[in-house]
C-alpha cells in the first residue's frame, strides 16, 4: 500500500460533518468490504499484497464469515461515525476513529488497518489502546510486538530512513488502479493454480475412462468361468476326494482359484466369478457413461474458470471443490449432484438425468428452482428455503446454470420459480407455474 495514497485516503475519511461507517465485513479471507457514506472500498490484508481499492465490479462473497471477529466488527463498527482517520507517521497504518453509540452508551474504539507486509493485520482497540479483537492473534513467542485480547498494543517503532512517497495521483483514480493492479496479477495467478488442478482430475478421469475392461472380453471370460463350473460339476462323482490344484477335464485344463479346498467348492467359485464379470460386462456402459459426464462436466468449469474475469465469481467456481468439507452432509448425498456456494448458499447443478432426478427429490418446498427454457439442459436448485435471496445470488446461480450447457448461442432465457410449483412428469421431465424469467447472454 502506497503511504501517499493512505494519507490522502484518511484526509478524505477526516470530513466535517463525520462520515459514517455503515458496514464492513469480510467478502474472503483477507478482503473486507467497507460501506461509507454508500461508497464502497476494499481492503486486501493478505500479507505482503495488502491494499485498497474501489471497483464497480460487484464482489461478493461465496460464504458467510461468522468467527469472533466477524462478529466483533459488526459488534463495534457498523453504522459507526468516523470522528477521525489519520495515518500512523510514516508507517503504513491508517487508524479510524469510531464513534458507535446505542440505547445503553456511546463508545469509541479505534479501527487500525497495518499495511505493513507480512506483519499486516486488522484490530480493533479501545480508546487506551487495548485490543478489543483482531484479525491475526499474535503471541509474545511470535513478535515482541503482541496483538492480544485485552493486552495493550505497543506502538510499531517508525521506519530509520524517511521513506520516498510516490505520489500515484488524484485519490480515487489511483485506489481503482490499486484494484487494476492487484485483480491482473493475482486473477491470473489463481486462473493458472485453479486451470491445473481441474486439467489433472480431467486427466485422471480419462486415464480411468481409458482403463475400463472390454465389455465383450468380460462377456468371454464369464462364459469361461460357468464353462469350467460346469465341467467340474459334470464330472463331481469321477473324483469323490480329489486334492489338486489344476485338473484335465474333456481335454480342458482347469487351474483352481486360490483358497479353493475341493471339487465342489472350485465349481462354485468359478459360477460366483461368472456371475460377477456378466454383471460388470452389463454395467461397464454406466461406468463408462458417468465418466464421460464427469469429464465433460471438469472440461465446461474449466472454460468458465479461464474466462473469469474477477476473484470473486472465481471464489465461486472454485467453492466445488471445497464441498466435501461440509461436515453435515453424507458422501451419498454429495456424489448425487454438483455443488457451488454463493455468498454461503448452496447452488446445486444436476449432471445427467439421473442426478437431475436426485436434484429435484432433494429439494424443499421453498428452494429455488431454476432451468434454461426450450431446451435440455441441466436443473439447477438453490438451497435457500424460506430466506429471502438476492438478485445477485440469483444471476450467479443463471450463469453457472447457462456456463454447463452446450453452446446453441449468444442469449439465453432462464425460468425460475419454487421447488413446491414445479412437477415432475416422467424421468427429469417436469411442469412448471409462477415462474419469472431472467435472460442471460453465455460469456
Amino acid at each position: 500500500m502506497n503511504l501517499s495514497t493512505l494519507r490522502k485516503f484518511a484526509n478524505f475519511l477526516s470530513q466535517t460533518p463525520p462520515l459514517k461507517l455503515r458496514s464492513i465485513y469480510r467478502i474472503a479471507d483477507n478482503l473486507f468490504k467497507l460501506d461509507i457514506n454508500g461508497d464502497l472500498f476494499f481492503m486486501d490484508l493478505s500479507k505482503g499484497k495488502s491494499t485498497i481499492f474501489t471497483t464497480h465490479e460487484n464482489l461478493i462473497a461465496s460464504k458467510n464469515y461468522q468467527a469472533p471477529f466477524d462478529t466483533s466488527l459488526q459488534k463495534y463498527c457498523f453504522n459507526a461515525l468516523i470522528l477521525k482517520a489519520k495515518t500512523d507517521g510514516n508507517n503504513r497504518i491508517l487508524q479510524l476513529f469510531l464513534q458507535t453509540q446505542n440505547s445503553y452508551k456511546t463508545s469509541q474504539i479505534i479501527l487500525q488497518a497495518e499495511f505493513t507486509g507480512r506483519n499486516t493485520n486488522l484490530i480493533l482497540l479501545d480508546s487506551n489502546q487495548i485490543v478489543l479483537d483482531a484479525l491475526r492473534h499474535i503471541t509474545k513467542e511470535q513478535s515482541f510486538r503482541e496483538v492480544r485480547i485485552a493486552k495493550p498494543l505497543l506502538a510499531l517503532p517508525q521506519p530509520t530512513q524517511t521513506p520516498i512517497l510516490k505520489d500515484e495521483g488524484e485519490l480515487w483514480n489511483a485506489l481503482e488502479e490499486n484494484f487494476k493492479k492487484q485483480k491482473t496479477k493475482e486473477l491470473q495467478a489463481r486462473i493458472t493454480k485453479s486451470s491445473a488442478q481441474i486439467m489433472q482430475k480431467i486427466t485422471q478421469l480419462q486415464k480411468h475412462l481409458e482403463s475400463l475392461e472390454d465389455k465383450e472380453a468380460l462377456e468371454s471370460n464369464a462364459q469361461k468361468e460357468a464353462h469350467f463350473g460346469q465341467l467340474i460339476l459334470q464330472n463331481l462323482y469321477l473324483y469323490p476326494n480329489f486334492k489338486g490344484r489344476e485338473i484335465v477335464l474333456e481335454n480342458e485344463k482347469i487351474t483352481f482359484p486360490p483358497k479353493t479346498y475341493c471339487l465342489s467348492h472350485c465349481a462354485q467359485i468359478f459360477f460366483e466369478n461368472s456371475k460377477k464379470l456378466s454383471k460388470k460386462a452389463k454395467n461397464i456402459h454406466l461406468q463408462s457413461q458417468n465418466l464421460k459426464e464427469k469429464i465433460v462436466f471438469y472440461e465446461n468449469l474449466l472454460k468458465m474458470i479461464q474466462n473469469v474475469t474477477n476473484l470473486s465469481d472465481l471464489q465461486i467456481l472454485d467453492s466445488n471443490a471445497q464441498k466435501n468439507s461440509n461436515a453435515k452432509e453424507s458422501k451419498a448425498q454429495l456424489k448425487q449432484f454438483e455443488s457451488f456456494f454463493i455468498h454461503g448458499i448452496k447452488v446445486s447443478i444436476g449432471k445427467n438425468e439421473k442426478e437431475n432426478i436426485a436434484l429435484l427429490k432433494a429439494a424443499k418446498a421453498e428452494d429455488i428452482w431454476l432451468h434454461i427454457r426450450g431446451i435440455p439442459s441441466s436443473h439447477c436448485i438453490i438451497h435457500c428455503g424460506k430466506a429471502k435471496i438476492s438478485d445477485i445470488i440469483l444471476q450467479k446461480a443463471a450463469q453457472i446454470l447457462i456456463g454447463f450447457t452446450k453452446d446453441i448461442g449468444e442469449n439465453y432465457a432462464i425460468d425460475f420459480t419454487k421447488r413446491k410449483f414445479v412437477k415432475i412428469t416422467s424421468g427429469a421431465n417436469v411442469v412448471y407455474a409462477k415462474e419469472q424469467t431472467i435472460g442471460l447472454k453465455k460469456d
